[in-house]
């Protein structure tokens, strides 16, 4: 058989079998597409258009008419979403430099497969395995200012504790210090993970070559790192973007306005006062923040340096 020959009869055994394989691809791939369509697409569709009427559940169990972008441009107006805006951005950024920080020295901290070390990191995961309300909760019992642990351990020491979750400063400082305290495990994790999978080879040619152990880190480990902690970046943002639960439990979005962010602020706009257009304004103001700031991050991963 020539090759010419061989080679039209491999197509034509490869066009049998995707014309085969057609029908089956389509059932299981259409169902799959409606759920996402039923389950996503429409829901954002219905926002966008929900966002630009005029619908308060209290006043009227139907929107009221199309009012354009009224909404978009009371709520960027606004001074408790303004301030909203500020609090997400101080304590997510807070959030994620402690948590990345303090993952990726635990995660060279409890290197190794000794039971020891073993051990350490199952204990270090635990508040990750905790669920946010349980975890609020707990927080808030640990920094009451007259009976919490917190202040009561402070005091050992000659300090004074703070009021925690009575005065504005702090109560943002407690839910960093909460969101730090449960999602530095994952950070731990995926470093860890990642660490391990580095070459010994490039480590011990480092080594051979006289490099310290903050210039191997540095120019060696980093580099190799520096996707996978991009992308965890972007996986804890979008998450700390998105907590609700946590600071529900925790603060209440308390004292006054000082720990609204922008999910809580949502929330109390369209299922405590029921005004379904300005919140689905505000849904879409923070979609195009929050896709923003993980576009920005997709930039710099993508820098030629």
């Amino acid at each position: 058989m020539s090759l010419s020959a061989a080679s039209g009869s491999t197509k034509s055994q490869s066009d049998w079998h995707r014309r085969h394989d057609l029908p089956w691809l389509l059932l299981f791939v259409v169902p799959a597409f409606i759920i996402v369509v039923a389950v996503q697409f429409y829901p954002l569709v219905y926002s966008a258009f929900l966002s630009l009427q005029d619908w308060v559940l209290t006043e009227s169990q139907t929107p009221k008419g199309f009012v354009g972008l009224e909404n978009f441009v009371k709520e960027l107006g606004d001074s408790t979403f303004q301030r909203s805006v500020r609090n997400s951005v101080l304590i997510t950024g807070g959030a994620l430099a402690l948590q990345m920080t303090l993952g990726i020295c635990l995660a060279y901290l409890t290197m190794g497969a000794s039971w020891r070390m073993r051990a350490v990191r199952t204990l270090l995961i635990l508040p990750m395995v905790i669920a946010p309300v349980a975890a609020g909760t707990l927080w808030r019992i640990l920094l009451n200012s007259r009976a919490g642990l917190v202040n009561h351990l402070l005091s050992l020491l000659g300090i004074k504790g703070p009021e925690w979750l009575a005065h504005p400063d702090w109560a943002i400082v407690s839910v960093i210090l909460l969101d730090t305290w449960q999602w530095t495990p994952f950070v731990l994790l995926v470093v860890g993970a990642a660490i391990a999978s580095i070459p010994d080879d490039l480590l011990e040619a480092a080594a051979i070559d006289g490099a310290s152990r903050w210039k191997t880190f540095l120019y060696v480990e980093l580099p190799l790192l520096m996707p996978l902690l991009l992308l965890t970046l972007v996986f804890r943002m979008l998450e700390s973007l998105l907590s609700l639960d946590s600071i529900y439990s925790l603060t209440f979005g308390g004292p006054g306005y000082s720990t609204y962010t922008l999910t809580y602020y949502i929330y109390t706009l369209g299922l405590r006062s029921f005004n379904f257009g300005a919140a689905a304004a505000s849904s879409w103001i923070f979609m195009v923040f929050a896709s923003l700031s993980i576009g920005l991050v997709f930039w710099y991963q993508r820098r030629d340096w």
